[in-house]
């Protein structure tokens, strides 16, 4: 949550051969799992003519995604993680404008959410093996050109990503993902990691965010040949 996972899957979703762009808030339990995607998705749009891919993204540990599913040939992965620095306020922020009763609101509780999500990536590429693109979450915006390529190729796509995407019917929507006003621009704002100050950011919890990013991010990127790092 809060990893430009709402540009990317604009990105991705405004190809002609991807469906979907929004978080569907199913998990992944069998084959049957990729016909309920389907149906579900089908149920509000209409499927592109000679589409290949189904897009979701999933954000949060209540929505599994098993060792099948995992090593399911029809299944393709991106893994990406962005640095505490960044999440954790942007985690904040979000909760404190669209749902102030949330326990989100304060830092600590966002930041054992973001610990216990990065715990279970790491988890999870080291029970299983299969194949998976890891990408730092912010190298879409540092380095556009570069990402897309690899991206395009990695889903071997028949024409290139570009930076420009469709705002679409759930784009900026509530529980749809990114409802910020970067979103609807329609293309990626280009720019480096700004420098962030955090009036928090001596706590415990907030060191223990540090290091499980680091931890995270290395046991990611070095079970996968396939990686885009800043």
């Amino acid at each position: 949550m809060r990893a430009n996972t709402s540009l990317m899957g604009h990105l991705l979703g405004s190809h002609p051969e991807i469906n979907g762009y929004y978080e569907m808030h199913i998990g992944y339990y069998s084959a049957k799992s990729l016909l309920r995607q389907k149906a579900l998705y089908c149920e509000a749009h209409s499927l592109k003519s000679n589409s290949t891919y189904m897009f979701d993204k999933v954000l949060h540990n209540e929505h599994e995604v098993t060792d099948s599913m995992l090593t399911n040939s029809r299944c393709h992965f991106l893994l990406s993680i962005r640095s505490p620095e960044y999440t954790v306020p942007s985690i904040v922020s979000l909760y404190r404008k669209a749902h102030p009763e949330h326990e989100f609101t304060e830092p600590k509780h966002a930041a054992h959410y973001y610990c216990q999500r990065l715990e279970a990536l790491a988890a999870m590429v080291k029970r299983c093996a299969f194949e998976y693109l890891y990408l730092d979450a912010d190298v879409i915006k540092v380095n556009p050109s570069d990402t897309l390529e690899r991206l395009t190729n990695y889903l071997a796509l028949s024409s290139p990503l570009t930076s420009r995407y469709e705002k679409m019917h759930n784009t900026g929507k509530a529980k749809a993902g990114d409802s910020s006003s970067s979103l609807m621009s329609g293309e990626i704002i280009q720019s480096s990691l700004p420098s962030v100050s955090l009036e928090y950011g001596q706590e415990d919890f907030f060191k223990r965010c540090q290091e499980t990013y680091l931890i995270t991010r290395e046991t990611l990127a070095s079970y996968t040949q396939k990686r885009i790092m800043l």
